[in-house]
């Protein structure tokens, strides 16, 4: 293969990938919306829950804890 029918390949290769790129940069900045208004929510409904019970106000914030995992026997 000649160098002159490299640098065309590569030039009709710019096009894809940037177009490959746009695709997948859009899910992404799509999933991470998605994500942070789920938590959002999540947030503002403990929250909220909070604040209707007067005596939950301080408590702690233990259900944010990771679950523990079981011991295998």
């Amino acid at each position: 293969m000649e160098i002159w029918q490299i640098v065309v390949i590569c030039i009709l290769m710019l096009p894809i990938f940037l177009i490959a790129n746009y695709v997948v940069v859009k899910k992404a900045a799509s999933e991470r919306r998605s994500r942070d208004d789920r938590i959002e929510r999540a947030v503002a409904a403990s929250v909220a829950a909070s604040y209707t019970d007067k005596s939950k106000r301080f408590e702690s914030w233990s259900r944010y804890k990771a679950a523990k995992k079981r011991k295998k026997d």
